[in-house]
């Protein structure tokens, strides 16, 4: 397990490389502050951090632990049904309900299938919601589906 996060911490951080240099020859949007390449940047800058954490912990854990048994099969797959399940959520309601009633569910089924605790889960999934919203509609001016939730602002 140790040895593919690893390999997947460093893939991820070549990709993540890859689609820095890539975004820098977006074009500059005329009357914007920030261009074309400004969101893809910030992912970019985010996967490679996540990347090379993958890859430091997993680094270190070698030297403390033993290789840990493998799971059940309904261990390995529950996690990636829980995730296709929110994207589904997410497609299939977001335009009739809005996206800040279905993205803090989605990301709530999401966190809780990869076993993160009740208060972390709703913590994140609300501040998260809320934050990619805001970055959306306020900072790249691309509104979000309100659904049944009024204009607030």
């Amino acid at each position: 397990m140790r040895v593919v996060d690893r390999a997947v911490g460093a893939v991820i951080a070549l990709l993540a490389v890859a689609v820095f240099w890539s975004s820098r020859s977006f074009p500059n949007v005329p009357g914007q502050k920030l261009g074309a390449s400004t969101l893809p940047g910030i992912v970019a800058v985010g996967l490679f951090v996540c990347g090379l954490l993958l890859v430091l912990r997993s680094t270190r854990a070698a030297r403390y632990a033993a290789e840990p048994a493998a799971p059940a099969a309904a261990e390995r797959i529950a996690p990636a049904f829980g995730i296709l399940a929110s994207i589904v959520l997410y497609v299939a309601a977001s335009d009739a309900l809005g996206y800040l009633i279905v993205a803090p569910l989605s990301l709530l089924v999401a966190l809780r299938t990869l076993r993160v605790g009740w208060g972390r889960a709703i913590g994140w999934s609300v501040v998260a919601a809320i934050a990619v919203h805001l970055a959306f509609y306020k900072l790249l001016k691309v509104p979000l589906p309100w659904g049944l939730v009024p204009v607030l602002y």
